[in-house]
């Protein structure tokens, strides 16, 4: 057995904990993000992660065998310091050194033991991460760029591995060309015994290695975890926004429809009326038109009263009837308010009112009245409104503009 395997061997297997690293971030990526991927893809990661765990599985094989190697080794190393005893006290210190290596090779074999419980505790930590997937499409893309890097990185530890064997082959030629001069004559111990202590230095130095990438790793678990947690707090927040949003929505779409059922009455009342009283309108007693969410109909005061005063005229009663007739049958769910309206002239003295506001206020009233009590409309759907002057429509310059002034509106509103 060659001296070299004893030494080297380790270095070998302490190479497990980068590749144990990229395996647990890969478990990771996939925890993080495989939610918001298409099942093809998922399952395409779940079987990169399969091969991942069968080689991590064939590394640990591989120690396994290795260890037994050691052990072997130390078997030979035993019988070899005892035929070496009689080269002298130099041979007796060289051999203290290579039972020093093993004791360095056999903690590395507890820490290769330590490892495959870490990766058992890596399986449990998949088992888990894969039934708690959350969604993380902010972070994907982030994500897919890591596990490039570490896939880039797994192959430089594979030719790092490679430069590692072939170290190896050297070191047994080395040995080799030790062993023989040993057997030549007791000088050649003294070569042995730098080589040992080199070897050892190497043990101390991959020890070393193996401590710094435990710790690399477990700062980048941490690291992950306290990713993780500001995920699913996002996502929490996420999804209270989202809640709150979809309530806004639906409150919207309620006052839209609303606002759009108004609308639509307004329009159906609006064809109703104008065909049931289509006959007024044509001959320029009555007008039609929709202002917004108000349907506004609209009487000139000649056809209804007679100047400066606020009784109903004979001639205009059949016009209101008819009116009125619309509004108690066929238009429904709104409110009638009626508006009375003047021109600018001021009325004259010794008369009953003392303003154009009053008179049209009167006009008013005697309208809502004539509704209620001849035409059957019901009392909690009319209002009576005096403008007096105050909202022309034309101007007040011109007797025809006066003419148009002077009117009696009724206005529907949705309720």
């Amino acid at each position: 057995m060659k001296l070299s395997e004893l030494l080297i061997e380790p270095e070998v297997t302490l190479e497990l904990a980068p590749l144990i690293d990229v395996l647990f971030l890969i478990v990771l990526f996939y925890a993080v993000s495989s939610s918001l991927i298409s099942p093809e893809d998922l399952a395409r990661l779940k079987g990169q992660l399969a091969t991942a765990a069968t080689e991590t599985r064939t590394l640990l094989e591989h120690a396994d065998s290795q260890a037994a190697v050691l052990v072997r080794l130390q078997a030979d190393l035993s019988q070899s310091t005892q035929q070496a005893a009689s080269q002298g006290d130099r041979i007796a210190r060289l051999e203290a050194e290579l039972q020093s290596g093993a004791a360095q090779v056999t903690r590395c074999e507890a820490e290769i033991a330590g490892q495959k419980e870490q990766i058992g505790r890596l399986q449990g930590d998949l088992a888990t991460a894969a039934g708690s997937l959350g969604d993380r499409e902010a972070r994907l893309a982030d994500q897919s760029q890591r596990l490039t890097q570490l896939q880039a990185d797994l192959a430089a530890k594979e030719q790092a591995l490679a430069a590692q064997a072939q170290r190896i082959v050297v070191m047994d030629q080395a040995l080799d060309d030790v062993r023989a001069k040993l057997a030549q004559s007791q000088a050649t111990a003294d070569q042995q015994t730098r080589q040992a202590t080199e070897a050892q230095a190497t043990l101390t130095r991959l020890e070393t290695e193996s401590k710094a990438l435990a710790g690399d790793l477990a700062q980048e678990q941490a690291s992950h975890q306290a990713d993780l947690a500001a995920a699913q707090a996002e996502l929490q927040q996420l999804r209270i926004q989202v809640a709150g949003l979809g309530a806004e929505n639906a409150r919207f779409q309620g006052l839209k429809k609303a606002e759009l059922d108004r609308v639509t009455g307004i329009e159906e009342t609006q064809q109703r009326v104008t065909e049931s009283l289509k006959s007024l309108i044509e001959d320029k007693s009555l007008g039609v038109q929709r202002v917004n969410d108000r349907l506004v109909l609209e009487l000139s005061d000649r056809i209804l009263f007679d100047s400066g005063s606020d009784q109903l005229r004979p001639e205009g009663l059949p016009v209101l009837a008819n009116v009125a007739r619309i509004l108690a049958g066929r238009v429904h769910g709104m409110q009638i308010q009626v508006g009375g309206h003047t021109d600018n002239v001021p009325l004259g003295p010794g008369g009953r009112f003392g303003s154009n506001w009053a008179l049209s206020a009167a006009r008013a009233v005697n309208v809502v009245r004539f509704f209620e009590q001849t035409g059957g409309v019901e009392a909690t759907r009319l209002a009576a409104v005096g403008y007096g002057e105050f909202q022309p429509i034309a101007t007040n310059a011109t007797p025809e503009g006066r003419a148009r002034n002077r009117r009696i509106e009724i206005v529907l509103l949705a309720q």
